[in-house]
């Protein structure tokens, strides 16, 4: 009994197509609502704000596959606070997930087409490269949905040279795949090969691990379809783990349809069931109707190999239903020919001709089609071919002509350096005037320098000033607003004075950064070395954040030794312990706790601070102590918010007590900061 599989590859296609990673998580859609309402809280003027509107896009790209409705009340909405404000990347966003949705919940229309259309149009205005490849990416999807497999090999080969040309290497894993799958909907499995290859090679080499799984179930897939059933479960299998540990909800039913598709294939239908449920258990909370034909159609064909013909029929009738709702011809092609198998183990000749013979007109029709698109596809394959030889040519052409400029321009230079050199020897004048000019160059150069470093303080202290200070003292202003008309109560502010505490702490927290940074850049930081005692100093900075640390039940120790004896600058040193500390209660969880330690080496003694909070991924390592990333601090763990500047004075101030930091750490299993001072003699 010969099954068609393809219908289960159009669920690889449309799923993959997003450019980041569109799935379905309750939670994480819950946070995104917090967010938004958070943000409308503390911003009077919010509607004008691309961060509001950011967050409204992302809200509608969780609901994609379950709420098509909500996805299109959101998008609107983003694409007209979008439009007062000017923002084009937030009216592109919006345009790509109308169109996606509609397509994948099968309201796909003429207007989805003009979404794209605007989309594409709006990121190239303003250069979004990476807003613009998602809407190759759909517009693509988009193409195979109308059955153009033509037009959509095209867009994927362009945008796949696109996304090589900006080494963007994630698009490139999701457009060498798409590649792959439209080939493999085809039935050309040796062409796919390669480019899942290439797919899964650059996934490894960036740690992507749901680009991984993904990758994976499609090999599954594959190898399925070539009867390589050791190879597919082995694929498959990674994959599961991968979802599971990720919650990719739709991912994991589809890897589950094919590990069932896989035992039907070796006649295990009681082991096929198994996993067709729990596609089903996975599948409950979207709104893809075609992948519901999918599963009855698979659960169907499991009973039919049980001879469990009236549950078998039961299924069969209900996703034929669905398919022909969705016109869905793969899926009433295969659930035909299941009814047709049935009514003829029942002996029902006439219906069984009947389910035979609509059967038999759907796949002869798709056969035609698919050899057709086969051509036509070796047609865009020579006709993208020949294209980018005879770009090759023209770039050669170009490289031949601008190798004859360089030539004439090297000449050009080196009879002016002659002159040049003839001037020198016969004007001792003109020499003496170069040098002058010369002189003037180097201190006009020095002093533009300067002057763009002034700019580039002033405007990070700008920005510090309005996002960080600004913010919670229009928080207190409004509270005290609420108090002077009367709208709350007095001892109803008592409430609020924990958190008006913590404010204020914060914003003097940042100031005292803020001012000591400033300082640094503008004149640098004057050291007043002297002798003090390590274990004595740092019980001082425990004593000032201990109010912070017992809001959030954290222990801190001070396992320094009493002898530790340095010789710094004493308010240098303090400042760096209380950032560090105040570093470490940020980022650890109610209940957590920090040690302070110290040890002696190579005439330094080199102090720690160790807890065992949320710690940080390797990305994030890597940008700690870099000018250029101080100000992209990130939320505590309990919204705590910071400059960024902290981790940026402590580096400079050891630095200049002539130490070393550094930082050890793990994601999950807390840091530990460390930093040398020289010991006091």
């Amino acid at each position: 009994m010969n099954y068609n599989f393809k219908p289960f590859l159009f669920l690889i296609f449309i799923i993959y197509l997003l450019s980041i990673s569109n799935t379905y998580a309750q939670g994480k859609k819950q946070v995104i609502l917090s967010e938004v309402e958070e943000y409308k809280l503390n911003h009077t003027s919010f509607q004008k704000d691309t961060v509001y509107i950011n967050l409204i896009n992302e809200l509608a790209w969780e609901l994609v596959y379950s709420n098509y409705d909500s996805v299109s009340s959101l998008s609107h909405k983003a694409i007209k606070l979008s439009k007062v404000i000017n923002y084009k990347r937030g009216q592109a966003k919006a345009h790509i997930a109308l169109a996606f949705s509609s397509t994948i919940t099968s309201n796909q229309t003429k207007v989805s087409h003009e979404h794209i259309d605007k989309a594409i149009k709006l990121s190239k205005e303003v250069a979004a490269d990476s807003t613009l490849l998602s809407a190759y990416n759909v517009k693509a999807m988009m193409q195979m949905h109308a059955g153009n497999h033509e037009n959509a090999y095209k867009i994927y080969q362009e945008a796949l040279e696109f996304s090589k040309n900006k080494k963007d290497l994630l698009s490139e894993i999701k457009l060498n795949t798409n590649l792959a799958t439209l080939f493999l909907l085809l039935g050309d499995t040796k062409e796919a090969v390669p480019y899942y290859e290439n797919s899964l090679k650059l996934s490894e080499a960036l740690n992507k691990k749901h680009w991984i799984g993904v990758i994976k179930s499609n090999l599954g897939y594959l190898n399925v379809k070539n009867k390589n059933f050791d190879k597919a479960l082995e694929f498959l299998d990674q994959s599961i783990v991968i979802f599971k540990e990720q919650e990719k909800e739709e991912w994991l039913s589809f890897a589950y349809i094919t590990k069932g598709e896989l035992y039907l294939e070796k006649k295990n239908p009681k082991e096929a069931l198994k996993y067709f449920e729990l596609s089903e258990e996975s599948h409950k909370k979207l709104q893809d109707q075609i992948r519901k034909a999918d599963l009855l159609s698979g659960k169907a064909k499991s009973y039919l190999q049980l001879r469990d013909y009236t549950s078998a029929e039961d299924l069969a009738l209900k996703g034929l239903k669905i398919a022909e709702k969705q016109k869905y011809q793969a899926g009433i092609a295969t659930l035909s020919e299941i009814l047709y198998l049935i009514n003829k183990k029942k002996n029902n000749t006439p219906l069984a001709l009947n389910y035979y013979e609509n059967f038999k007109t759907i796949t002869d029709s798709t056969a035609l089609k698919d050899k057709k698109n086969a051509l036509l596809m070796l047609k865009a394959k020579t006709s993208f071919k020949l294209e980018q030889e005879e770009l090759k040519k023209e770039t050669n052409t170009a490289l031949a002509q601008q190798k004859t400029y360089i030539i004439f321009s090297l000449f050009a230079v080196f009879l002016a350096v002659l002159i040049s050199f003839y001037v020198y020897k016969n004007n001792k004048l003109i020499q003496k005037l170069n040098n002058q000019l010369e002189q003037k160059a180097t201190t006009l150069e020095e002093s533009k320098q300067k002057l763009t470093y002034a700019n580039e303080t002033q405007e990070k202290l700008f920005s510090i000033i309005s996002h960080d200070l600004r913010s919670p003292i229009n928080a207190l202003m409004n509270l005290l607003l609420l108090i002077k008309n009367g709208d709350i109560k007095p001892d109803d502010f008592l409430n609020f004075v924990p958190k008006l505490y913590n404010d204020v702490d914060a914003m003097s927290f940042t100031l005292n950064n803020l001012l000591n940074w400033s300082k640094s850049q503008m004149n640098g930081f004057v050291n007043k070395p002297e002798k003090l005692n390590v274990h004595t100093s740092v019980n001082d900075s425990i004593y000032l954040l201990q109010e912070n640390a017992n809001q959030k039940n954290i222990t801190v120790k001070n396992n320094i030794p009493e002898a530790a004896q340095v010789f710094c600058d004493r308010n240098q040193f303090n400042l760096i312990i209380r950032n560090l500390l105040n570093n470490s209660i940020k980022f650890t969880p109610t209940g957590g706790e920090i040690i302070l330690d110290a040890t002696l080496k190579n005439k330094h003694w080199q102090v720690t601070i160790q807890d065992n909070g949320v710690g940080m991924s390797p990305e994030v390592k890597n940008k700690l102590f870099k000018p250029d990333s101080s100000l992209q601090s990130a939320y505590g763990t309990n919204k705590e918010k910071g400059t960024g500047l902290g981790l940026l004075l402590c580096k400079e101030m050891v630095e200049n007590n002539g130490g070393v930091i550094g930082v050890a750490t793990k994601e999950g299993e807390g840091t530990t900061f460390y930093f040398t001072v020289p010991v006091g003699e």
